[in-house]
């Protein structure tokens, strides 16, 4: 009869993991993303447009509210110029055209001294006539700035020329 021959033991295999290594490529990769990482100069700005007025479309007149629904309407009319910074704001009222204005603060300063009607600033509604080329952050300043006067009713409306 054949004799059985006998498994020898094996030792088991030692298995190490090269971390130095490892480590060394992920500090490289890392490095590689954050030097080549550009963001885009206006990260956080929006590119919209207001939309334009279409002269062939009639506009459609809303029921005549109430006599106590009535609000003063105020126009703040905010033209930009080529690279989307404001170069004219004026302001009218119900009584008419109230000048040009020179900037934010004195914008803040006029909203502020408007006369309000029955002494309650819900009773005055805002428009913002803004150009399609303003940029959104101005647009935005522009609304802050109503808001910071106190008036709660700020609408937007594209210009007129459709500039």
């Amino acid at each position: 009869m054949p004799r059985k021959r006998q498994r020898r033991e094996e030792r088991p295999v030692d298995v190490t993991l090269p971390i130095t290594p490892m480590l060394d490529m992920s500090f490289q990769l890392l490095s590689f993303f954050i030097l080549t990482f550009h963001p885009m100069p206006t990260e956080g700005q929006l590119s919209l447009n207001l939309p334009k007025i279409d002269a062939s479309e009639k506009a459609e007149k809303d029921p005549v509210p109430p006599e106590e629904d009535k609000k003063d309407e105020y126009v703040i009319t905010v033209i930009s110029n080529s690279s989307g910074e404001v170069s004219l704001l004026a302001l009218k009222g119900p009584t008419g055209d109230m000048g040009n204005i020179k900037n934010m603060v004195e914008l803040l300063d006029r909203l502020q001294k408007l006369p309000k009607p029955q002494g309650k600033a819900e009773l005055i509604s805002i428009m913002i006539e803004a150009s399609n080329d303003l940029t959104y952050a101005k647009l935005i300043e522009v609304m802050d700035l109503c808001k910071r006067a106190g008036y709660d009713t700020v609408n937007l409306m594209p210009t007129k020329g459709g500039s």
